[in-house]
Protein backbone atom coordinates (compact mmCIF):
# COMPACT_ATOMS: atom_id res chain seq x y z
CA UNK A 1 0.00 0.00 0.00
CA UNK A 2 1.33 3.26 -0.93
CA UNK A 3 1.55 6.38 1.36
CA UNK A 4 -1.20 7.72 -0.62
CA UNK A 5 -3.42 5.08 0.39
CA UNK A 6 -2.18 4.40 3.73
CA UNK A 7 -5.51 5.51 5.88
CA UNK A 8 -4.99 8.24 8.25
CA UNK A 9 -5.48 8.38 11.78
CA UNK A 10 -7.51 10.65 13.70
CA UNK A 11 -6.26 12.72 16.42
CA UNK A 12 -8.21 13.48 19.34
CA UNK A 13 -8.71 17.17 19.47
CA UNK A 14 -5.65 18.83 21.59
CA UNK A 15 -6.24 20.70 24.43
CA UNK A 16 -4.96 23.84 24.93
CA UNK A 17 -6.59 25.76 28.39
CA UNK A 18 -7.14 24.29 31.77
CA UNK A 19 -8.97 25.55 34.48
CA UNK A 20 -8.55 25.45 38.07
CA UNK A 21 -10.18 22.18 38.18
CA UNK A 22 -8.10 20.68 35.11
CA UNK A 23 -4.91 21.65 37.00
CA UNK A 24 -5.99 19.77 39.68
CA UNK A 25 -7.01 16.76 38.00
CA UNK A 26 -3.55 17.38 35.99
CA UNK A 27 -1.47 17.98 39.10
CA UNK A 28 -2.71 14.71 41.26
CA UNK A 29 -2.32 12.54 38.34
CA UNK A 30 1.60 13.25 38.44
CA UNK A 31 2.41 13.48 41.47
CA UNK A 32 0.04 9.71 41.88
CA UNK A 33 2.27 8.60 38.91
CA UNK A 34 5.28 9.80 40.89
CA UNK A 35 4.52 8.08 44.28
CA UNK A 36 3.47 4.83 42.49
CA UNK A 37 6.85 4.54 40.60
CA UNK A 38 8.84 5.84 43.36
CA UNK A 39 10.56 8.57 41.40
CA UNK A 40 11.36 12.42 41.52
CA UNK A 41 10.39 15.25 39.17
CA UNK A 42 13.33 15.16 37.36
CA UNK A 43 12.64 11.23 36.12
CA UNK A 44 9.43 12.45 35.36
CA UNK A 45 10.56 15.32 32.96
CA UNK A 46 12.35 13.01 31.33
CA UNK A 47 9.31 10.57 30.75
CA UNK A 48 6.82 13.48 30.12
CA UNK A 49 9.63 14.11 27.09
CA UNK A 50 10.55 10.69 25.91
CA UNK A 51 6.24 9.97 25.77
CA UNK A 52 5.60 13.13 23.88
CA UNK A 53 8.45 13.11 21.44
CA UNK A 54 10.15 16.54 22.98
CA UNK A 55 13.51 17.37 24.33
CA UNK A 56 13.73 17.67 28.15
CA UNK A 57 14.95 21.42 27.23
CA UNK A 58 11.80 21.61 26.08
CA UNK A 59 10.25 20.95 29.72
CA UNK A 60 11.68 23.39 32.29
CA UNK A 61 12.84 21.48 35.22
CA UNK A 62 12.15 24.66 37.58
CA UNK A 63 8.54 25.01 36.00
CA UNK A 64 7.80 21.41 36.37
CA UNK A 65 8.42 21.37 40.45
CA UNK A 66 6.55 24.62 40.67
CA UNK A 67 3.61 23.32 39.20
CA UNK A 68 3.61 20.10 40.91
CA UNK A 69 3.94 22.10 44.45
CA UNK A 70 1.19 24.72 42.99
CA UNK A 71 3.45 27.51 43.42
CA UNK A 72 2.24 30.87 40.61
CA UNK A 73 0.46 29.71 37.79
CA UNK A 74 1.87 27.56 35.12
CA UNK A 75 0.94 28.35 31.49
CA UNK A 76 -0.78 26.66 29.49
CA UNK A 77 1.83 25.88 26.42
CA UNK A 78 3.77 24.37 29.18
CA UNK A 79 0.89 21.67 30.26
CA UNK A 80 -0.43 20.75 26.79
CA UNK A 81 2.57 17.73 26.81
CA UNK A 82 2.29 16.97 30.78
CA UNK A 83 -1.52 16.23 30.11
CA UNK A 84 -0.72 14.38 26.89
CA UNK A 85 1.44 12.19 29.35
CA UNK A 86 -0.92 12.08 31.78
CA UNK A 87 -3.57 10.64 29.05
CA UNK A 88 -1.63 7.86 28.73
CA UNK A 89 -1.94 6.76 32.33
CA UNK A 90 -4.47 4.15 33.81
CA UNK A 91 -7.56 6.07 34.42
CA UNK A 92 -8.77 6.93 37.56
CA UNK A 93 -12.13 6.06 38.73
CA UNK A 94 -14.56 8.77 37.45
CA UNK A 95 -16.90 10.60 39.78
CA UNK A 96 -20.18 9.59 38.61
CA UNK A 97 -18.97 5.48 38.91
CA UNK A 98 -17.95 6.12 42.36
CA UNK A 99 -21.11 7.67 43.20
CA UNK A 100 -23.17 4.60 41.73
CA UNK A 101 -20.97 2.51 43.81
CA UNK A 102 -21.16 3.83 47.04
CA UNK A 103 -24.90 3.88 46.36
CA UNK A 104 -25.05 0.25 46.08
CA UNK A 105 -22.90 -0.20 48.86
CA UNK A 106 -25.38 2.03 51.28
CA UNK A 107 -28.36 -0.01 49.63
CA UNK A 108 -29.55 3.88 48.48
CA UNK A 109 -31.81 2.93 45.82
CA UNK A 110 -33.90 5.12 43.09
CA UNK A 111 -37.41 3.45 43.96
CA UNK A 112 -39.46 3.13 47.00
CA UNK A 113 -40.87 0.59 48.81
CA UNK A 114 -44.07 0.05 46.43
CA UNK A 115 -40.98 0.19 43.67
CA UNK A 116 -42.68 3.54 42.05
CA UNK A 117 -39.34 6.06 41.07
CA UNK A 118 -38.06 8.13 43.62
CA UNK A 119 -37.94 10.92 41.89
CA UNK A 120 -37.90 13.76 44.71
CA UNK A 121 -34.00 14.04 45.41
CA UNK A 122 -33.74 14.85 41.96
CA UNK A 123 -34.25 18.58 42.73
CA UNK A 124 -31.07 18.37 44.97
CA UNK A 125 -29.39 19.06 41.48
CA UNK A 126 -28.34 22.43 40.50
CA UNK A 127 -25.44 24.86 41.72
CA UNK A 128 -24.94 26.18 45.27
CA UNK A 129 -22.79 28.99 46.92
CA UNK A 130 -21.55 27.65 50.33
CA UNK A 131 -20.80 29.88 52.86
CA UNK A 132 -19.44 29.55 56.22
CA UNK A 133 -21.20 30.79 59.78
CA UNK A 134 -18.66 33.19 61.12
CA UNK A 135 -15.77 31.80 63.85
CA UNK A 136 -16.13 34.45 66.30
CA UNK A 137 -19.84 34.25 67.48
CA UNK A 138 -21.91 35.39 69.41
CA UNK A 139 -23.42 33.34 72.49
CA UNK A 140 -26.70 31.71 71.36
CA UNK A 141 -29.87 29.76 73.27
CA UNK A 142 -28.80 25.89 72.80
CA UNK A 143 -30.59 24.09 70.10
CA UNK A 144 -31.43 27.51 68.06
CA UNK A 145 -31.21 27.13 64.55
CA UNK A 146 -30.97 30.87 64.33
CA UNK A 147 -27.69 30.38 62.36
CA UNK A 148 -26.07 33.43 60.65
CA UNK A 149 -24.10 32.05 57.53
CA UNK A 150 -22.14 35.32 56.17
CA UNK A 151 -18.77 33.75 55.30
CA UNK A 152 -18.52 33.00 51.81
CA UNK A 153 -16.31 29.04 51.38
CA UNK A 154 -17.08 28.15 47.88
CA UNK A 155 -19.23 27.16 45.14
CA UNK A 156 -20.33 23.60 44.49
CA UNK A 157 -22.24 21.29 41.76
CA UNK A 158 -24.28 18.58 42.52
CA UNK A 159 -25.03 16.33 38.94
CA UNK A 160 -27.13 13.88 38.85
CA UNK A 161 -31.02 11.96 37.50
CA UNK A 162 -31.06 8.76 39.37
CA UNK A 163 -32.44 10.24 42.83
CA UNK A 164 -30.80 9.40 45.42
CA UNK A 165 -27.05 9.60 44.52
CA UNK A 166 -25.46 12.41 43.04
CA UNK A 167 -21.79 13.54 41.82
CA UNK A 168 -20.55 16.07 43.85
CA UNK A 169 -17.97 18.85 42.82
CA UNK A 170 -16.88 21.84 44.89
CA UNK A 171 -14.33 24.65 44.51
CA UNK A 172 -13.24 26.29 47.79
CA UNK A 173 -12.08 29.57 47.45
CA UNK A 174 -11.72 30.22 51.19
CA UNK A 175 -9.54 27.45 52.73
CA UNK A 176 -8.98 28.98 55.67
CA UNK A 177 -12.15 30.42 56.18
CA UNK A 178 -10.87 34.05 56.54
CA UNK A 179 -12.53 37.53 56.61
CA UNK A 180 -12.74 39.20 54.46
CA UNK A 181 -12.74 36.55 51.80
CA UNK A 182 -9.71 36.78 49.86
CA UNK A 183 -9.68 38.18 46.29
CA UNK A 184 -6.59 36.07 45.19
CA UNK A 185 -5.44 32.58 46.84
CA UNK A 186 -4.80 29.43 47.22
CA UNK A 187 -7.70 27.21 46.14
CA UNK A 188 -8.79 23.86 46.62
CA UNK A 189 -10.71 21.44 44.16
CA UNK A 190 -12.92 18.46 45.52
CA UNK A 191 -14.97 15.60 43.96
CA UNK A 192 -16.85 12.79 45.53
CA UNK A 193 -20.71 11.51 45.91
CA UNK A 194 -23.58 12.82 47.56
CA UNK A 195 -26.46 10.30 48.68
CA UNK A 196 -29.87 11.00 49.76
CA UNK A 197 -30.95 9.37 53.44
CA UNK A 198 -34.19 11.11 53.83
CA UNK A 199 -33.97 13.09 55.95
CA UNK A 200 -30.43 13.00 55.42
CA UNK A 201 -27.51 14.70 53.12
CA UNK A 202 -24.52 12.72 53.13
CA UNK A 203 -21.58 14.40 51.09
CA UNK A 204 -17.92 12.71 51.13
CA UNK A 205 -15.82 14.14 48.43
CA UNK A 206 -11.64 13.99 47.67
CA UNK A 207 -9.55 16.85 47.82
CA UNK A 208 -7.67 16.27 44.18
CA UNK A 209 -4.17 17.78 45.11
CA UNK A 210 -3.86 15.88 48.68
CA UNK A 211 -5.76 12.87 48.47
CA UNK A 212 -7.69 13.68 51.95
CA UNK A 213 -11.37 13.20 52.44
CA UNK A 214 -13.86 15.88 53.34
CA UNK A 215 -17.42 15.15 54.73
CA UNK A 216 -20.78 16.97 55.07
CA UNK A 217 -23.88 15.73 57.05
CA UNK A 218 -26.70 18.22 55.90
CA UNK A 219 -30.13 18.28 56.02
CA UNK A 220 -32.85 20.28 53.36
CA UNK A 221 -34.65 23.74 54.36
CA UNK A 222 -37.29 25.85 52.80
CA UNK A 223 -36.38 27.32 49.36
CA UNK A 224 -34.16 24.47 48.38
CA UNK A 225 -31.00 25.61 51.46
CA UNK A 226 -29.31 22.99 52.57
CA UNK A 227 -27.57 23.15 55.86
CA UNK A 228 -25.61 21.31 58.28
CA UNK A 229 -22.34 20.29 59.41
CA UNK A 230 -19.20 19.72 57.33
CA UNK A 231 -15.56 18.70 59.01
CA UNK A 232 -12.06 17.59 56.90
CA UNK A 233 -8.93 15.39 57.49
CA UNK A 234 -6.45 17.68 58.73
CA UNK A 235 -2.41 17.86 57.86
CA UNK A 236 -0.61 16.29 60.38
CA UNK A 237 2.49 18.41 59.82
CA UNK A 238 2.41 19.34 63.15
CA UNK A 239 3.45 17.15 66.38
CA UNK A 240 1.66 18.79 68.99
CA UNK A 241 -2.10 18.33 66.38
CA UNK A 242 -4.81 17.12 68.78
CA UNK A 243 -6.73 15.08 66.25
CA UNK A 244 -6.30 14.06 62.81
CA UNK A 245 -9.46 16.33 61.60
CA UNK A 246 -11.02 19.28 61.67
CA UNK A 247 -13.49 21.12 64.11
CA UNK A 248 -17.36 20.88 62.50
CA UNK A 249 -17.99 23.89 60.94
CA UNK A 250 -21.51 25.38 59.81
CA UNK A 251 -22.20 25.63 56.50
CA UNK A 252 -25.36 26.81 54.27
CA UNK A 253 -25.36 25.87 50.42
CA UNK A 254 -28.17 28.08 48.42
CA UNK A 255 -28.84 27.56 45.52
CA UNK A 256 -27.75 30.04 42.49
CA UNK A 257 -29.82 30.72 39.94
CA UNK A 258 -27.89 29.25 36.47
CA UNK A 259 -29.42 32.34 34.44
CA UNK A 260 -29.20 35.22 36.54
CA UNK A 261 -25.41 33.95 38.84
CA UNK A 262 -27.32 34.81 42.16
Amino acid sequence: MSDAQAPTRKRAPRKTQFNLADRERLRAALRNYMQENRIGVPALQLRIADATDRSPELLPLKTLQRFLADCGRTNDAFLQPCFQFAQTLPPAAKTDDFARELGGFFGVTTVDSAGAPQDGPVRLAGRYRVSAERRERKLRVFGSDDIEFTLGYSTCVIEGHEGARFAFREEVFNPGMVDPVPKIGIRHCLEGALLFFDPLVFVVAKNLLTRLPRAYWLREFEGGRLAGYGMEAAFLHELDAPRPYSHPVDFSFDRVDVETGT
